[in-house]
């Protein structure tokens, strides 16, 4: 009993160790995630970046002159059960490093349906919070229009994945301590 009790220790120890490590790899990214809305349809999807925390409260920040935004998700799986995965032409998006809470300020997005031959249609998606206002279209491969609907983005959800990792890490060293006292 004992040694699947040290067995139990040293695999939580690792594991512990394991999220530290990764902790430290990614402490300065933040994720912001928006839901897409569209008037007609309710619901269509999502969007995903994320920035480093060096950036913050540095301003503007815009992919089209240069600046590190990452996406890293961008769905219509709402609208369209296989609106997940796309070849994307153009992406470009506008924060506000000041106030990430206020979420993407602009976007710009042109992409394919991937897979899917002659059925692969084309989708093209704008939205600018200042002007408030932004569309979606979806075009089959012959340019026809097959869908135009005007979207909003829902409001911003910024989280820090990694403090997720820290606080989890905490938990288990504390489990390991008190663990380690009581026998």
């Amino acid at each position: 009993m004992k040694s699947i009790t040290k067995l139990i220790s040293k695999s939580l120890f690792a594991i512990t160790l394991i999220f530290a490590t990764s902790f430290a790899a990614n402490a300065g990214l933040i994720n912001i995630k928006q839901d897409i809305f569209a008037d007609a349809f309710g619901k269509i999807g999502s969007i995903e970046i994320q920035i480093d925390k060096s950036q913050l409260n540095t301003g503007i920040l815009d992919t089209a002159f240069g600046d590190d935004i990452t996406l890293i998700n961008f769905n219509l799986s709402d609208l369209f059960s296989w609106g997940d995965v796309f070849d994307i032409f153009l992406f470009e998006v506008v924060i506000d490093s000041n106030n990430i809470f206020a979420g993407i300020e602009f976007f710009e997005f042109d992409g394919d349906d991937v897979g899917f031959g002659p059925a692969t249609w084309s989708y093209q998606m704008f939205y600018d919070s200042f002007l408030e206002f932004g569309f979606f279209e979806v075009f089959d491969l012959s340019g026809n229009l097959v869908l135009e609907t005007e979207i909003s983005l829902g409001r911003a959800q910024v989280v820090s994945a990694p403090s997720t990792i820290a606080l989890f890490t905490l938990a288990m060293g504390a489990l390991l301590i008190r663990r380690r006292r009581i026998v």
